[in-house]
């Protein structure tokens, strides 16, 4: 990924997308906690490193999860991906298992 064509924001499982940006994979809840606004299709911020919902703008910090911005609702769920050669599966399975 190069500065010039900025975040992706790609799904990966039914329950989870894949945002790269500045350098940095992160795999985050495909579904808002506020209302299950598809995030795949969600606003990200470079600069803020913050993710915000179509739907209703929920915005969450990419490195916590917090919510900074919209509706109150729970935290988003996210892992970072490291950059290790891994095809990132275990930070996925990590993920998945707090959705149960």
């Amino acid at each position: 990924m190069t500065a010039a064509t900025g975040p992706r924001v790609r799904q990966v499982t039914d329950q989870l997308v894949l945002v790269e940006i500045s350098g940095r994979r992160v795999l985050v809840q495909a579904a808002c906690p506020h209302r299950k606004g598809r995030l795949l299709f969600g606003h990200v911020d470079e600069q803020t490193l913050r993710i915000r919902c179509p739907l209703h703008s929920s915005t969450f910090d990419l490195d916590s999860g917090r919510r900074t911005a919209g509706p109150a609702c729970d935290p988003l769920r996210v892992v970072a991906v490291v950059a290790d050669g891994s095809d990132g599966s275990r930070e996925a399975a990590a993920l998945a298992d707090g959705a149960r």
